[in-house]
């Protein structure tokens, strides 16, 4: 375990971070370290009820972390209701509580909020709660933090709740399941400040004592962990985004009231429209276009992805893609559970290629892939899917190699698998459009992108998404004749993934041109025969970068005819027997074979009577070997495949 004290320098450091190559760094590095302080785990009694509207009334400062005031929650019993638990820190002190406007006892111990009817609710009774609370978050959770931006003289408070840390700063249900219908969250602050949260801004109250009250209002289902505030000395930079077929949706950027911050940032902050327009011709319509996209700046080292108002710390052309994404992949559909972290980060990170594929260039979102396999690569024993036993262990939910870039490889192989773009991004929108604010998992995209493009896919996840580490590919080729004989090895990282069964691309180079197959590889070792008259001067195993994988050897077997003055042999590959045809001048000589290993160890030595003779190999186990022919002075050497 680490110490709490490292991890806070380990945060403060990073929240310094102007920009990172990770847009979500922070979310691995908090780490629960000290999950056994707070309630995490699964609480049947929270199954019992559905929670429909949330309302926050707080004030909330940018000094600091202070809060006071109070939450109200409207939900109804779904099963026989005796207990009423909610989740909330022990830091936190809850002054009074009404239950259905009557002031009520409550229990408040191990994090937990606990009442006792008296009668126990039937299913489908309401009930309101709200809960009157002040204090300062836990400082070391990142429930809410604090900063001061000294490129640009402001302080600023933000939460970020991801993804155990909500009832950090207000009462609530860490479930990932039960979606809040609808949120009103309405925040006091100083006069000089603004405080920028989910939905619509419904209004701007001028309050005594020079402060006002910011009046959020949003009417879309959303998960405990999207819930947000900002509050800094801000200015209102909105632009709009003009999707096709839809009605202009306007981008409210909270920023520094600064009067050089905006021509600074102005440019980048714009290019978050074009984006818009293109995530909703991919993915379908942004979500939420009847109420908003925004960005609230603060000095996060990276951004979280807030129901229709990311905060961020700074406008950086990934980051931006990365959280814009999230609004489809995250918030508008949930992962169901965070063992399906996948469904958030692995889909949200292929925005990011998309964004760069489409608005910059192939050559750029090429080379994002290219760094994504390779980071990938550095996890060669893990998989995405995440282990019960890591589910509550935020630096394994938010590895970024596995997570993050594995997955996104993940949903790149889906699209080559599908080999068609307009289906694999009809499936996405079919997806989406089945989940829609609601929670999936992994299992249930499998499912639907099943249903959307006619294609199986459990060999696929079982290996990928499942399964752990990745393949390696060994290819060897002859031509005889007309035909290109092409032997690929196939090895695995862990012996858990034995083999990925899935289609790769090869292009074969000649003289004058190229060519690229498709070739499905359903075992370990394989041989395709292809068509093919000129001389193959070189194969490029997956030249577009498609696949994960550790790129092996290609080499040439050359051909078994090519060297008449000592042998030549067949079939290449081979199963029971090789046929040996030594050079007939030298029928008076010793002639001798060698089967040898790829370690060099000589497995049998024949002693040949004739110049034609069958040689028995159906004792050897499949996969590469040298036979090698003596006769006088003459050694010659083939490499041949067994199988």
């Amino acid at each position: 375990m680490k110490h709490l004290f490292l991890i806070f320098l380990l945060f403060e450091v990073l929240l310094a971070k102007s920009q990172s190559n990770n847009p979500e760094e922070f979310k691995s590095l908090r780490t629960k370290s000290y999950k056994g302080d707070i309630n995490i785990y699964y609480n049947p009694i929270m199954d019992k009820y559905d929670i429909h509207f949330i309302k926050l009334d707080l004030e909330v400062t940018d000094l600091s972390t202070y809060i006071s005031g109070n939450a109200t929650i409207q939900a109804k019993a779904i099963k026989e209701l005796d207990t009423l638990m909610f989740d909330f820190s022990n830091y936190m002190t809850i002054d009074s509580v009404l239950i259905n406007d009557k002031k009520t006892s409550v229990d408040h111990s191990n994090n937990i909020i606990q009442y006792i009817f008296d009668t126990p609710l039937n299913i489908n009774e309401e009930i309101k709660t709200q809960i009157f609370y002040h204090g300062t978050p836990y400082q070391y959770g990142g429930g809410v933090t604090h900063s001061y931006d000294n490129q640009w003289n402001k302080n600023v408070t933000w939460t970020l709740s991801e993804s155990f840390h909500a009832m950090e700063w207000w009462p609530c249900k860490q479930v990932m399941s039960d979606k809040i219908d609808s949120t009103h969250i309405f925040l006091t602050c100083d006069n000089d400040c603004m405080a920028g949260s989910n939905g619509l801004l419904k209004n701007i109250v001028t309050l005594p004592n020079n402060k006002k009250r910011f009046e959020w209002k949003s009417f879309h289902p959303i998960n405990y962990y999207l819930i947000s505030y900002a509050v800094a000395e801000y200015q209102d930079y909105s632009i709009y985004a003009y999707p096709e077929g839809s009605d202009p949706i306007p981008i409210q950027n909270f920023v520094y009231n600064n009067a050089n911050y905006l021509d600074y940032n102005k440019s980048a902050i714009d290019q978050t429209a074009s984006m818009i327009e293109l995530y909703s011709e991919k993915f379908g319509l942004y979500p939420f276009a009847d109420e908003k996209y925004g960005h609230c700046l603060t000095t996060l080292g990276g951004g979280m992805e807030h129901q229709t108002m990311t905060t961020l710390g700074n406008f950086g052309y990934i980051l931006v893609a990365h959280e814009l994404g999230h609004m489809w992949f995250g918030d508008y559909v949930t992962c169901a559970t965070w063992q399906d972290i996948w469904i958030n980060e692995g889909l949200t990170s292929y925005t990011e290629y998309v964004a760069l594929e489409n608005l910059i260039s192939y050559s750029e979102a090429q080379s994002w892939m290219s760094t994504a396999h390779t980071l990938a690569l550095e996890e060669p024993y893990k998989g995405v899917y995440i282990p019960f036993e890591d589910a509550f262990n935020e630096g394994r939910i938010f590895n970024y190699r596995l997570s993050y870039k594995k997955g996104a490889a993940l949903v790149h192989m889906i699209r080559h698998e599908i080999n068609n773009d307009d289906l694999f991004f009809s499936s996405l929108r079919n997806y989406l459009s089945e989940y829609a604010d609601s929670v999936a998992t992994g299992e249930d995209f499998k499912n639907s992108i099943e249903s959307s493009t006619g294609i199986n896919f459990d060999p696929f996840f079982d290996q990928w998404y499942f399964g752990k580490g990745h393949p390696k590919f060994d290819v060897n080729y002859a031509q005889i004749d007309d035909t290109l004989l092409l032997t690929v090895s196939q090895s695995t990282t862990t012996s858990e993934t034995p083999l990925f069964q899935m289609h790769i691309d090869y292009q074969i180079n000649y003289q004058g041109g190229d060519t690229t197959v498709r070739l499905y590889q359903s075992q370990n070792i394989e041989t395709f025969k292809i068509p093919l008259s000129q001389t193959v001067a070189n194969i490029i195993v997956d030249p577009d970068n498609w696949i994960l994988n550790q790129q092996g050897n290609v080499d040439s077997i050359e051909s078994p005819g090519s060297n008449q003055s000592l042998f030549s042999f067949y079939p290449n590959p081979a199963k029971e027997t090789i046929q040996i045809n030594f050079n007939p001048k030298l029928y008076r000589t010793e002639k001798r074979i060698q089967i040898i290993d790829l370690n060099g160890l000589i497995i049998k030595d024949y002693k040949l009577s004739f110049t034609s003779e069958p040689v028995d190999i159906s004792y050897l186990s499949n996969g590469f070997y040298f036979i090698r022919g003596i006769s006088e002075n003459n050694v010659y050497t083939y490499k041949f495949l067994k199988n």
